[in-house]
């Protein structure tokens, strides 16, 4: 009876010893963005953007994968991560020495700039209407299009194409940079220029129901759109 008792006991220890990070890995937990970005790894590829600590200003990216994590974008994630060294000679050259494994999502939610991912038209600038007049034929009515995962814009000015990058974005705050169009002449621009103007100076922005509102610094209104859709 002492034997069995005591080869119980050893094979508990030896269970609960493989069940535990072993000297070479470690339990940490990662902040996911809401949509990976473009990376350089091996060659070009897209990689989750993570942060260790909720009060990190900046992220970083992460060029590995993570077993067992089913990411969908669009959300930012709270996970526990076992990281756990490799064998240094079985690691390829440029590759991480460290695999990853998911324990636990701690949190799922929807990140709420999404909500501007999609098409909005152009109601009124600087606080006047456009209407079918402002922008007669063989003009078009002014329509932004916001590429949030892939921070960029498109859409039209009312006559060219225009395309440029959303340099910032937060649940408050939106900035553009490279803004450009294409070159072609409409009999009236007025609209045009001001549009890509209101763009350049756009520093924040409010989403209710279907419109969305740009302000300058000084917290103008500037640009008022309705959802298309």
């Amino acid at each position: 009876m002492k034997f069995i008792a005591t080869l119980f006991f050893a094979i508990l220890a030896i269970n609960s010893c493989g069940d535990s990070p072993n000297e070479n890995s470690n339990t940490v937990t990662y902040i996911i963005n809401s949509a990976k970005v473009p990376c350089e790894g091996v060659g070009k590829m897209q990689c989750f953007q993570i942060k260790k600590n909720a009060t990190d200003t900046s992220w970083t990216n992460f060029y590995g994968t993570i077993e067992g994590f089913d990411y969908q974008q669009g959300y930012i994630y709270k996970i526990s991560v076992l990281e756990e060294q490799k064998d240094p000679a079985t690691v390829p050259a440029d590759a991480s020495t460290l695999s990853h494994k998911l324990l636990n999502v701690i949190e799922m939610k929807q990140d709420p700039t999404f909500r501007l991912h999609d098409i909005w038209a152009l109601q009124a600038l600087h606080g006047k209407k456009i209407t079918a007049k402002t922008h007669q034929k063989p003009n078009k009515q002014p329509i932004l299009e916001l590429f949030v995962a892939d921070k960029r814009i498109g859409g039209n000015d009312g006559c060219n194409s225009i395309f440029g990058e959303i340099e910032n974005l937060t649940e408050t705050q939106i900035s553009f940079s490279r803004i450009g169009s294409t070159k072609m002449m409409c009999p009236n621009m007025e609209v045009s220029n001001a549009f890509a103007e209101a763009l350049s100076n756009t520093t924040s922005y409010t989403l209710k129901n279907l419109h969305l509102y740009f302000y300058n610094v000084n917290g103008d209104e500037i640009l008022k759109f309705v959802k298309v859709d």
